[in-house]
């Protein structure tokens, strides 16, 4: 679809199980290490996210998402 948009094709080969757990793992150390409340809200949110969600928390945190296809 371009460079700003992935196509829903594109992320169906995603183990999205994984990226959660991952992404609720770095929020977790991150609110333990140094942003206490805004981590928590964080892995909060990672825990109720949608797929599309999810790809966006983790480009924002520079997760390389090639290592989450299946």
């Amino acid at each position: 679809m371009g460079f700003f948009f992935s196509s829903s094709k594109d992320n169906e080969d995603i183990d999205f199980e994984r990226l959660r757990s991952d992404l609720m793992d770095e929020y977790g150390a991150q609110m333990a290490s140094f942003s206490g409340g805004l981590g928590f809200c964080d892995m909060c949110d990672a825990e109720d996210a949608s797929n599309d969600e999810l790809i966006a928390m983790a480009k924002r945190e520079g997760l390389d998402l090639r290592k989450y296809r299946k």
